[in-house]
């Protein structure tokens, strides 16, 4: 036996590069109500995201004449 665990969903946003501080426990429905997600939902959606620092990279990469014109104005 390798004696192996699955990572908690906190784990795996941290992982992924999400700020200590990121809400994964819960979430809003359709209607603006407050609901708990399981440990299923919560792994699906850090499965499903797109890690902070490669997006900041990519808007960096493909705007950054727009964002060095925002923040001369």
């Amino acid at each position: 036996d390798i004696g192996l665990r699955m990572l908690a969903p906190k784990e795996l946003f941290k992982a992924q590069g999400f700020p200590g501080g990121y809400i994964t426990d819960w979430g809003v429905d359709h209607n603006g109500q407050r609901i708990n997600l399981t440990k299923t939902a919560q792994v699906r959606m850090c499965g499903n995201s797109v890690c902070p620092p490669l997006a900041a990279a990519l808007v960096r990469a493909n705007l950054s004449d727009i964002a060095i014109t925002r923040r001369a104005a």
